[in-house]
């Protein structure tokens, strides 16, 4: 892990970190922000608070597939003697990257909700039960469609990638705060064209509310095959991966300063995602991180914007 604290003067700070996934997932690196700003809030008082205190226990985490084998021989691509190194690959960010930060009130996404729902009566009159998404399903599915729209994607499939944490769902459970990577993944296959369509959202919502769902059968079914999954797709094009995660709550981290005035995660310029995060203001909304060319941005601005409008369940 890598801190860097950027000093502008008259104005304020700035708290950088990297952290490599080989050690500690999104939630463990959220855990060591929030227990660091705690012992600043409180003096150096190092006692943390029960939701803080890490687990370290390696054993705790139970690995009859043998996935561990299977996960240390799934990532080498080509890299010749560095395929097992912890050296970060090379990845480049496109020309004229423009990192932009947009948000998703509660009422923007109760809203879209609201219409996925009445777009799935419509479409499933029959004896299906009625269909709840949740937020993470609403807002990854309105993002990843207006991203579709705005790069103009050609592939025949798009695909949609983001991380599970497995801890309350391994069997038996394992501690909230246990320390170190106990993640999984999910990859989600659309047809590019049905996205583009005017129920777009509804589909990709309904697929990601399916996958999260199957998650109940087994949150590690068909782990093996996911690491060679999200290469073939990385490889055939249109794959979009999703960072971060609102339950971080990193606009919480308070260093006895108040909150923060900006979260961002600066690294997916150089990766196919868009990152989630809790709002500034911790009114339920969520934010929502892109990295695109600045004639895309500004597409996408517009895209997030009127979809809102359409979005809406009219009243009769």
């Amino acid at each position: 892990m890598a801190l860097q604290i950027t000093l502008f003067p008259n104005a304020g700070f700035c708290i950088g970190y990297a952290a490599h996934h080989a050690v500690f997932d999104g939630k463990s690196i959220a855990m060591f922000m929030h227990s660091w700003a705690s012992i600043c809030k409180r003096d150096g008082e190092s006692t943390l608070i029960r939701e803080l205190n890490p687990i370290y226990d390696r054993t705790v985490v139970k690995d009859p597939s043998d996935l561990e084998k299977a996960y240390l021989n799934g990532w080498p691509v080509d890299n010749g003697a560095n395929d097992r190194s912890l050296e970060i690959w090379d990845m480049k960010a496109p020309p004229d990257a423009m990192l932009g930060t947009f948000q998703l009130t509660k009422a923007n996404i109760e809203s879209i909700k609201k219409w996925v729902e009445a777009k799935w009566q419509e479409k499933h009159t029959e004896e299906k039960p009625a269909f709840h998404p949740s937020t993470f399903a609403i807002t990854s599915a309105y993002t990843w469609v207006c991203l579709i729209k705005t790069r103009k994607l050609t592939t025949e499939k798009v695909h949609l990638a983001f991380i599970v944490d497995c801890r309350a769902r391994l069997e038996p459970p394992i501690p909230s705060t246990y320390f170190g990577n106990c993640v999984t993944g999910c990859i989600i296959d659309a047809d590019t064209n049905k996205c583009m369509e005017e129920d777009g959202v509804a589909i990709a919502a309904w697929a990601i509310g399916e996958a999260i769902g199957g998650l109940a059968d087994g949150v590690l079914k068909g782990a093996k095959e996911l690491i060679p999954n999200y290469l073939s797709r990385l490889k055939e094009g249109g794959l979009v991966s999703i960072a971060g995660s609102p339950r971080f709550e990193l606009y919480k981290t308070d260093f006895g300063w108040g909150r923060p005035s900006k979260v961002e995660m600066v690294s997916i310029d150089k990766s196919v995602a868009f990152y989630l995060s809790d709002s500034r203001d911790g009114n339920g909304g969520i934010e929502i991180g892109v990295v695109l060319r600045k004639h895309e941005t500004e597409a996408f601005a517009s895209m997030i914007a009127s979809g809102l409008e359409y979005h809406q369940v009219r009243e009769n």
